[in-house]
């Protein structure tokens, strides 16, 4: 078990870097939009994204938090049966 961080994820990494540990810095509860500004989850950042063809917004996951199990996208994708790239239909 890593160090208790306030920001950080329960080994004590940064949730941006994989590679470092956290040091409290507070970056990751920067807005996107204005980095001076906390984030308050207002959604604005939302709407900077374009939608696609069927009009969803597509926001980047790369791993799901189960807990004390990490599962990637793609086997969440395959437990739920969206494996397959038969999206555009």
């Amino acid at each position: 078990m890593g160090k208790n961080t306030i920001h950080g994820d329960e080994n004590g990494m940064c949730v941006l870097e994989d590679d470092k540990f956290c040091n409290d810095c507070g970056e990751c509860d920067r807005c996107d939009i204005d980095p001076t500004k906390i984030c308050d989850n207002c959604g604005k950042c939302l709407d900077e994204y374009k939608t696609n063809s069927k009009g969803f917004i597509e926001v980047p996951i790369d791993k799901i938090d189960m807990g004390s199990s990490e599962i990637t996208l793609e086997d969440f994708y395959k437990e739920l049966g969206l494996d397959n790239e038969d999206d555009d239909e």
